[in-house]
């Protein structure tokens, strides 16, 4: 493997997708255990029905602001006839959450196969074989055998913040828009798919990945709290102002009640690429644009094209930069600096965090583990605020999964990867979880989400969605490394260990180094 592919893969720190692969030891357990005992029913009934296609239609009445009729449908097909053993083309799968992802097909343990998988694999002739392991041991294994043009992995896993743009920009990965037109199925339709999930694993207009579970901006927060210290609720056009303002008259009133353990703010500050994810929606909000190079340039051509040299010094970036690591500082808790996706939702689950933002799904999992049951009853989600460049904060990603370029079964690994995240795959994530970080809008408006939230709740989830643009930051191959300095600066400013010009200042000379090193500038 060339220098290049070993800095661009290998070279980070763990990140929220690595906490996922290792979540007994940091606390996710529960929210496994959760998750997967919410949707015992569904994979019972999954794994019992005869082999045939029947659609069962559920109208119940959810209590609202009204009378709110909502009817859930959902269709399951099974088929009679059974592919021999022997026939059956092997489909090799790379991912990490073991345990979290798919335990309908693969069991709780991620191991096992389930009757709903047996039943796919004889109706699609294929047989699933899926290999877990942490971040790190599936980079590495991916980048390896990408690079040898091996094609070991038939389905891979990447995520829409560095990896789909570097495995897409390499030919790594299989192009898949003609897929749909050339190799119909019936497990994934793309019209029933958020536009913007779809967008996020594209590279300059070619669909390189499917998502899973996937996620844009908002606002968590306890009402309760905002009450009782008379602070202005979120409303949908509020403003990073009005958001400020609201963090600084409920730090006031938990000093006043003599409370020192609940914070106004909870935020990812860890070093690597974490707090980048969110803090470029704060950059996206307050310039307008996604403020990284010259111009706004996002894609590879247009920084040749443009000779767009980094801005990471500039006052467009830094008025972001700052805005994100100034606000951790002041409203957050000691040790933000430290903190990952996991700990800003266990601070929430615990009732110790007032608002969490931008990254909302973080928030829907702390629902999913918390025993306090004033962050049950009380927990609210809105739109992220707008900023000064007229744009909300912003936060996208997807769990997404791609064909390896060098699969010698891509027909076969079609169907699979469209299984893996098709319907209902994601009917049964929304059952088990109960979080609407679905991609689907017949599953966000099914029946298990809208009686968990109401129908006000789900809207707003959809506004979210349709209202942001998942391409916030430059999709250029080397966004992972990106992605990592950027965060660890914010975190040591967060720390106090540089101020923020400092940092940016660092920035932006790595930036201009690392560009020219790879050729951009000629």
């Amino acid at each position: 493997m060339t220098r290049r592919k070993k800095s661009l893969f290998l070279n980070r720190k763990m990140s929220r997708r690595a906490a996922l692969s290792t979540g007994a030891k940091i606390g996710l357990s529960a929210i496994i255990a959760a998750a997967i005992a919410g949707g015992v029913g569904y994979y019972a009934g999954q794994s019992a029905a005869p082999a045939r296609e029947k659609t069962v239609t559920v109208t119940k009445t959810v209590a609202g602001t009204g009378v709110q009729t909502v009817t859930e449908t959902k269709t399951i097909t099974k088929v009679v006839t059974k592919t021999p053993v022997a026939e059956k083309i092997p489909i090799t799968v790379i991912a990490f959450a073991q345990g979290f992802a798919w335990p309908e097909l693969f069991g709780p343990d991620g191991t096992t196969e389930t009757e709903r998988l047996k039943e796919f694999e004889d109706a699609e002739g294929v047989d699933v074989r899926i290999e877990w392991g942490d971040e790190w041991a599936v980079r590495e294994k991916v980048a390896a055998d990408v690079s040898a043009k091996l094609g070991k992995y038939d389905i891979v896993l990447v995520g829409s913040d560095g990896a789909v743009q570097a495995y897409g920009y390499a030919g790594y990965l299989e192009p898949l828009d003609e897929y749909f037109e050339k190799y119909p199925q019936r497990y994934f339709d793309p019209e029933d798919v958020y536009e913007s999930f779809l967008k996020a694993n594209r590279i300059e207009g070619t669909l390189y990945a499917l998502p899973y579970y996937s996620f844009g901006p908002g606002v968590i927060y306890r009402e309760d709290i905002f009450d009782k210290y008379d602070v202005d609720r979120p409303k949908e056009n509020w403003t990073v102002d009005d958001l400020e303002q609201a963090l600084i008259k409920i730090g006031e009133g938990l000093k006043k009640d003599g409370i020192t353990d609940v914070y106004p703010l909870t935020m990812r500050g860890a070093p690597g690429e974490e707090p980048t994810l969110d803090l470029a929606g704060f950059v996206y909000a307050y310039a307008g644009y996604p403020a990284w190079f010259e111009g706004g340039a996002i894609w590879p051509g247009e920084i040749r094209e443009n000779q767009a040299k980094p801005i990471f010094d500039s006052d467009d970036f830094a008025a972001g930069f700052k805005a994100f690591t100034d606000w951790l500082r002041k409203y957050g808790p000691p040790g933000a600096s430290t903190h990952t996706w996991v700990d800003m939702m266990n601070l929430y689950a615990q009732g110790k965090a007032v608002v969490l933002m931008p990254s909302a799904i973080n928030g829907y999992a702390a629902l999913s583990s918390t025993q306090d049951e004033n962050v049950k009853k009380y927990t609210k989600f809105m739109l992220t605020p707008f900023g000064p460049g007229k744009k909300r904060i912003n936060s996208y990603w997807t769990f997404s999964l791609g064909i390896n370029k060098f699969s010698k079964h891509k027909e076969a690994a079609w169907r699979v990867l469209t299984f893996l995240t098709g319907k209902e795959s994601m009917e049964a994530f929304a059952e088990r979880t109960g979080w609407p970080n679905v991609t689907m809008r017949s599953v966000l408006y099914s029946y298990p989400l809208i009686k968990r939230y109401g129908i006000d709740q789900i809207e707003l989830n959809e506004k979210s969605i349709l209202e942001n643009d998942p391409i916030y930051f430059p999709y250029i191959p080397e966004l992972d490394l990106f992605m990592d300095q950027i965060g660890t600066k914010a975190s040591e400013v967060v720390a106090g260990k540089k101020t923020a010009d400092e940092a940016l200042s660092e920035l932006q000379k790595w930036a201009m180094d690392l560009m020219k090193e790879r050729g951009y500038y000629g």
